[in-house]
C-alpha cells in the first residue's frame, strides 16, 4: 500500500476566478522567488516528534483551519503585467496533508522516504505553499513535517503556522501564537487586496530614529556591494563539485543542562547566545579549513534578522532581512576579543538599522519583472563574492509560555511533542546552513547540507564540531 494524499470533498473546490482576493508578494518574497527560479531551492521545513496516536482526520481539519486563519496558505501564484501575486484559493482543493506509514514503504526506509519528500519541488502555480507530512515511523512514534516555500513564509512565520495548526487540533483558541485580546481571532491577513510594500514602508519609517539614515542606508550598500567584495568570502572546504540541487540533514542538541552553563558564561561576558553562535560561526569555518589544509581569510556569516513591523507580527509572510557581518584573520585571532567585536558589530547594526538597507536593494530588484531578476539573481550566485560563507540563523524560543522558557504547546490531543526543529535553505557557493532554535529549554541544531558538496560523514562532523565550539568557547576572563 503506498502513501496516500488527505482528499477532501468536490462540494469545497472552487474555480479560481471566484476567489476572494489577492495577496501581494513583498520585495522579500520576490527576491527568493526569483532565486527559486534558477534551481535554488528555497524550502524551509519543520519537523515535529510526536509520541502517540495522532488522529489524521483531526489533522485535516486543524490544517484547513489554519489556512483560513492565515490565507496566504492557500494562494496560487498568479501574474499579471509581469507582476507576479498571490490569488487566494476559497477551498483547500485536494489538501495539503500526505500520510505514510513506515511499515507500508516499499524498498525504503521512512529516513529515505522523508528526504526523497523534502526534496520534492512546490509548484506554486499549481500547489499551495505548503505541504504537511505526517510519518509514523512505528507504533506510536510520528513525524509532523511542514514544508513551505520560502516565498511566502520566513522561519518565524512559519512556526505561528505550525502552531496554530496545533492549536486547532486542540481546539485552542489564541492569536497568531499567543493570546491577545487586542488581536481578533478572525481579524485576518491585512495585506489582503492591499497595495504597496509593508517592508519598505517599514524601512521608511525608521528615518526619525536614526540620524543620517538614508546616508547611512547607501554607505551600507556601498559598502556591502562594493567595499567587502572584494577579495571574496572564503568557503567551507568540500571534496565534491556536483551539480546536483538535493538537500539532506543531520542534527544535533545541546541539552538543558548545558544550555543553562553557556548562558550563565556568555551573560557574565555581557554577550547573547546569538553573538556566540555567530562568533562561533566564525572559529567552526576556519578550523574546519585548516583542518584540510586551507587558509581561511575573510568569512562572512550570513545573518537573519526579524524586521516585523507591529502591525503584521501574527502575519504569517517574510518579514525578515539580513546582515552579512566579515571578519578577518586578525579578528579570529583571539576568541574573546572575536566574541566582543561581534557584540559591538550587532548593536551598532541595531542602532543604526543597516538590516533595512537591504530592504531597499530588495525593492530596487523587485521593480524589475521576475524574469529580470532571475537574471539578476544568477549574476549574484555565478560572481559568488556577493554570497556569504555561512548562513547561520536562530529562532529562539519556540511557542514559550509568557515569561517562561518552558513550551506553551506541547501535546496533540493526547500525544506529546517531545522535539521542534527546523531547517533553512542552502544557496550553491555556501553549500550548508545551520538553523537553531530552542523548544523545552534544549537548544537543537539543524544543518542542512547538498550532498553534492558533503558526504553524510563530512556534514556531521562539521556541525559536531560547531555545537563543540559552542559548548567550549574561551569566552576569556569574564567569561570563566
Amino acid at each position: 500500500m503506498l502513501p496516500r494524499r488527505a482528499r477532501f470533498p468536490t462540494v469545497m473546490r472552487r474555480e479560481m476566478e471566484s476567489s476572494p482576493g489577492f495577496i501581494p508578494l513583498n520585495c522579500v518574497d520576490k527576491c527568493l522567488l526569483a532565486l527559486d527560479g534558477i534551481n535554488e531551492p528555497m524550502l524551509i521545513h519543520t519537523i515535529l516528534s510526536v509520541q502517540g496516536e495522532v488522529d489524521a482526520a483531526r489533522l485535516n481539519q486543524a490544517i484547513v483551519s489554519a489556512q483560513q486563519a492565515h490565507p496566504v496558505m492557500r494562494t496560487i501564484l498568479r501574474s499579471r503585467n509581469l507582476r507576479p501575486f498571490r490569488q487566494i484559493q476559497e477551498g483547500p482543493g485536494t489538501g495539503v496533508l500526505t500520510i505514510a506509514d513506515q511499515a507500508q514503504l516499499e524498498d525504503t526506509d521512512y529516513e529515505s522516504y522523508l528526504s526523497s519528500w523534502m526534496n520534492r519541488p512546490l509548484n506554486l502555480k499549481k500547489d499551495f505553499p505548503v505541504r504537511v507530512l505526517l510519518l509514523r515511523k512505528s507504533g506510536i512514534e510520528y513525524l509532523l513535517v511542514f514544508t513551505f516555500h520560502h516565498s511566502s513564509a520566513d522561519g518565524l512565520r512559519a512556526l505561528l503556522f505550525v502552531r496554530k495548526v496545533i492549536e486547532s487540533y486542540n481546539g485552542q483558541v489564541s492569536v497568531g501564537g499567543r493570546a491577545d485580546a487586542s488581536h481578533p481571532r478572525n481579524a485576518g491577513d491585512i495585506r489582503i487586496n492591499r497595495k504597496g510594500d509593508e517592508l519598505l514602508e517599514f524601512a521608511h519609517s525608521q528615518r526619525p530614529k536614526v540620524q543620517h539614515y538614508y546616508r547611512k542606508v547607501m554607505f551600507n550598500l556601498f559598502h556591502r556591494f562594493v567595499l567587502c567584495a572584494l577579495p571574496p568570502p572564503a568557503r567551507v572546504f568540500h571534496d565534491r563539485s556536483g551539480q546536483s540541487r538535493e538537500l539532506r540533514f543531520c542534527f544535533e542538541t545541546i541539552n538543558r543542562f548545558e544550555l543553562e552553563q553557556i548562558q550563565l558564561k556568555a551573560e557574565s561576558a555581557g554577550v547573547t547566545l546569538n553573538d556566540l553562535l555567530l562568533a562561533a560561526g566564525y572559529r567552526t569555518v576556519e578550523r574546519w579549513n585548516s583542518m584540510h589544509g586551507k587558509v581561511s581569510k575573510k568569512i562572512r556569516v550570513m545573518a537573519p534578522v526579524n524586521i516585523s513591523p507591529k502591525g503584521l507580527r501574527h502575519v504569517v509572510s517574510n518579514q525578515a532581512s539580513w546582515l552579512s557581518l566579515p571578519t578577518t584573520r586578525k579578528d579570529r585571532t583571539d576568541a574573546a576579543e572575536l566574541l566582543r567585536k561581534v557584540r559591538a558589530d550587532m548593536i551598532d547594526a541595531i542602532m543604526n538599522r543597516m538590516a533595512f538597507s537591504l530592504v531597499y536593494f530588495f525593492y530596487f530588484c523587485s521593480c524589475f519583472p521576475l524574469f529580470v531578476m532571475k537574471e539578476m539573481c544568477r549574476f549574484l550566485i555565478t560572481t559568488r563574492i556577493y554570497v556569504d560563507t555561512i548562513l547561520v540563523t536562530n529562532v529562539g524560543f519556540i511557542w514559550p509560555k509568557p515569561g517562561s522558557e518552558e513550551a506553551a504547546v506541547s501535546t496533540m490531543g493526547d500525544a506529546r511533542i517531545l522535539n521542534v526543529t527546523g531547517s533553512a535553505p542552502v544557496v550553491s557557493p555556501m553549500g550548508l546552513s545551520i538553523a537553531a532554535g530552542t523548544y523545552n529549554k534544549d537548544l537543537n541544531f539543524s544543518l542542512t547540507y547538498r550532498p553534492a558538496f558533503f558526504s553524510e560523514e563530512k556534514a556531521r562532523m562539521f556541525l559536531a564540531l560547531y555545537v563543540e565550539e559552542i559548548k567550549n568557547y574561551p569566552f576569556g576572563a569574564q567569561g570563566a
